[in-house]
């Protein structure tokens, strides 16, 4: 019963790492008043009993002691042992055909700028499609780790052509990773090691990761039950930038007036919902918009990056931001007569250059793409000095120091 319900106790080396966090989270408890040990880890006793859970449902299974104890016990423990082994590795097996053919999706590309186009397309990660729909399955756990371990491995192989037994076994480990730190439960962990990894002492270092490590933790400060209504009440994601915009994005009501977070098109990126009642749902759901734009630039493997958040050195507040990516977007550019840059792209892609080019990130059609993205992009940044004389202004006196530093004065 305790295997089945994920109670087991810990081992000897799961127990060492849950005391030294009860240490930590004493100790930061009693000096600030802050359980910081926590807040990066949750809980212990769950996700680790999850994780064996599935490693002893595995192919690799028989690689570890207990598990070749349990075999060469004979009898009952070598037939469960056996029954775990085979009902696991022929759902992994499933997944994996499921996958090839798209039916199963794993974590996608680890390129940010891939990944957020193939989101344009309605693309979810780690979600079975019926249909036009996606339905998330990461929060199903156990069988939501043998899915998405499989097609995660998939995914990389198929990324190489001949597999070898090494690359096989880079997959395996690749997956593994990249499944178990896409967990809620693991999230916090994985973020503050990669938080941790990217800071630098340098006095000019940005340490943009950091900030926003600590910017989705000032979120948490508003309960998962308020920030799940305002999900509920407000599908659209939030813009933001800075702590209070962070917890304001959180709360019902108060999130109105931050602008909607926009994809590199322009559109508002809106959550479509989950299975049944949506405030208690743990199954997200998106839909196949059925793009051909986005879908093509897919194809091309074409990588295209959000605007900075910032021009020539300049930053810029959430609102300009926004402005930004709409004259960015053709939405609100008069200097591009206000075609939408999707509708640009649709005609580049139907004209005789653009059709008998060649494919790929190398090729002339990914070369058109990121022509067409150049020129919006241009025209994006002289629109937005002529609405904001200020930018303008500070851009211009930005060079001007930079002149008089290199002159000496």
């Amino acid at each position: 019963a305790r295997f089945q319900t994920f109670t087991n106790e810990l081992g000897p080396t799961a127990k060492k790492v849950q005391g030294a966090i009860n240490a930590i989270n004493d100790y930061t408890m009693k000096e600030f008043g802050i359980p910081s040990a926590r807040i990066i880890v949750p809980f212990i006793r769950t996700p680790t009993n999850i994780m064996k859970y599935v490693g002893v449902h595995t192919p690799l299974a028989p690689l570890t002691k207990n598990i070749r104890k349990e075999i060469m016990a004979g009898g009952a423990r070598r037939d469960l042992t056996l029954a775990k082994i085979a009902t696991g590795s022929i759902t992994m097996a499933l997944a994996a055909d499921y996958t090839m053919t798209g039916n199963i999706t794993g974590g996608g590309p680890r390129n940010t700028q891939a990944r957020n186009m193939l989101r344009a397309t309605g693309w979810q990660p780690y979600s079975i499609k019926v249909g036009d729909e996606y339905y998330a399955y990461s929060r199903l756990d156990p069988i939501g780790s043998f899915l998405g371990l499989s097609a995660d491995v998939t995914e990389i192989i198929g990324q190489v052509d001949d597999a070898t037994a090494g690359e096989l076994a880079f997959a395996a480990v690749t997956s593994t990773i990249q499944n178990v730190s896409s967990k809620t439960y693991m999230s916090g962990m994985a973020e503050f090691f990669d938080m941790m990894s990217s800071v630098s002492a340098e006095p000019v270092a940005a340490n943009k990761q950091a900030k926003r490590w600590v910017e989705r933790l000032a979120g948490s400060v508003v309960p998962a039950g308020v920030a799940q209504l305002e999900r509920t009440l407000s599908p659209e994601l939030s813009a933001t930038q800075g702590i209070i915009e962070k917890i304001q994005s959180r709360i019902p009501g108060w999130s109105d007036s931050l602008p909607p977070r926009r994809n590199i098109f322009g559109e508002p990126i809106v959550l479509s919902g989950g299975l049944g009642p949506d405030i208690m749902s743990p199954i997200y759901k998106s839909s196949d918009k059925h793009d051909p734009v986005a879908e093509e630039i897919v194809a091309q493997g074409t990588l295209l990056r959000m605007p900075l958040k910032n021009i020539d050195g300049v930053p810029l507040t959430t609102r300009q931001y926004d402005d930004y990516i709409l004259f960015y977007s053709g939405q609100d550019n008069e200097a591009m007569d206000f075609l939408p840059l999707k509708d640009r792209l649709a005609e580049e892609m139907d004209s005789p250059l653009y059709v008998g080019g060649t494919d790929g990130l190398e090729g002339l059609k990914s070369e058109i793409i990121r022509r067409v993205f150049a020129e919006y992009r241009n025209t994006a940044k002289a629109e937005m000095m002529r609405k904001y004389p200020d930018i303008k202004n500070e851009i211009d006196r930005l060079k001007l120091q930079k002149i008089m530093n290199l002159k000496g004065e």
